[in-house]
């Protein structure tokens, strides 16, 4: 069944509550008892709310409050693809994360077989699963669980949804890592009260996503918020993925960055690096950032450059959306003088009026963890999936 808004919105502060009775409902919503009443009777009797008398007593009886049946909405399974892994997490609509674990993506051939191995062995251990989510990379229609396109994994046109569904029996939600992460945001982190934010995140690509009046902006066709595919150096000649040359992610990417210092060195431009890039052949962001802290020359120019361009996409980014607050997600934005430069060079760019509030996420360690339990939390309660 389809619940209406006033049931969804019962069920949303119930979650986020913990326990309340009807009578506080009625106070918050600003609608009648006998209102309230009437809309969580169905709940009631579908066995999605349950009735508890463990509210604290003002002098007369406990008063009974109502709390969501765990053992009717089940756990939730998880999957992050990255490009490097499969991360697993369990948890349910409440919030709670029971347990996370991380495969290695060795061969991206046979990446679905390897999907569907890994999902079963999953229910096989838990039995409480009662619907999948996929988060992961490139462009995807989250209405009808598509991929439309991922690079990392070189898929076009995969119906996800319909594949995991037909195999498991189960509902399965599909979406993008970055509209995840504003998600996990809104209900795990620091952006719980706000409506109006942008989630900028920097790794081995650049994506950003767009949360407004409390709803993710998918846009037409379900690409808006690529904005490491928006032009910054017309004169460039460092192509990027998409095909285009100078875009935002071909120069201030974590994979940008290495491979700039990889040339530089390779030009014979001193480093610290260039002792480890000639033992290695590699080096890595983490290396780069390493060396910025200790203040090598080369790393800290080529990094505080591509801080420069991330700075200037930020100030678009304010001039057309005019954001609460932009959350900053990636290594980068860890490293205290990096960090600095952005300010700084942002102070130059905006104008005094444009108020907004600058945040480096602190899920970052956990955020593939967290993702795919917000996309469920988020369906749940503002996209009506309970039907399902």
């Amino acid at each position: 069944m389809d619940f209406t808004n006033s049931q969804l919105r019962i069920l949303e502060m119930i979650k986020n509550k913990k326990r309340i009775s009807r009578k506080k409902i009625a106070e918050e919503l600003g609608l009648t008892p006998a209102a309230i009443t009437k809309s969580v009777s169905p709940l009631l009797e579908l066995g999605v709310v349950l009735e508890d008398c463990e509210g604290e007593s003002t002098g007369g009886r406990k008063p009974i409050e109502l709390i969501l049946n765990r053992e009717c909405l089940g756990n939730v399974l998880g999957i992050s693809l990255t490009p490097t892994a499969l991360v697993i997490s369990v948890g349910d609509i409440l919030g709670n994360i029971f347990s996370s674990k991380s495969y290695e993506i060795l061969d991206t051939d046979d990446l679905i077989e390897f999907l569907k191995k890994i999902i079963k062995k999953e229910l096989l251990d838990e039995k409480k699963i009662k619907v999948i989510s996929l988060v992961l990379t490139g462009l995807v229609n989250s209405d009808n669980g598509v991929l439309i396109f991922s690079p990392h994994y070189k898929w076009k046109k995969v119906n996800l949804k319909d594949t995991i569904e037909k195999e498991f029996e189960l509902p399965v939600l599909v979406e993008n890592d970055v509209r995840a992460m504003a998600l996990s945001e809104r209900y795990f982190n620091t952006s719980k009260e706000s409506n109006n934010f942008v989630v900028l995140n920097v790794s081995e690509g650049i994506g950003s996503s767009i949360f407004v009046e409390g709803d993710l902006l998918s846009g037409h066709g379900f690409i808006s918020g690529e904005i490491g595919h928006v032009v910054m150096d017309r004169s460039s000649l460092r192509r990027c993925s998409c095909g285009k040359r100078g875009c935002l992610e071909a120069e201030a990417s974590n994979q940008a960055i290495v491979n700039k210092m990889f040339s530089m060195i390779k030009l014979n431009n001193y480093s610290s690096l260039k002792e480890k890039l000639n033992q290695n052949g590699v080096i890595t962001i983490e290396d780069v950032l390493e060396a910025v802290n200790k203040r090598d020359f080369l790393s800290t120019k080529v990094a505080t450059e591509a801080m420069v361009t991330i700075a200037h996409s930020i100030d678009m980014i304010i001039s057309i959306l005019n954001p609460e607050k932009i959350i900053l997600v990636g290594e980068l934005f860890k490293e205290k003088y990096l960090l600095n430069t952005l300010k700084l060079e942002l102070q130059k760019v905006t104008l005094e009026e444009q108020k907004y509030e600058l945040v480096v996420s602190d899920l970052l360690d956990k955020i593939h963890i967290y993702n795919p339990i917000s996309v469920v939390i988020h369906n749940i309660f503002r996209k009506n999936i309970w039907r399902r």
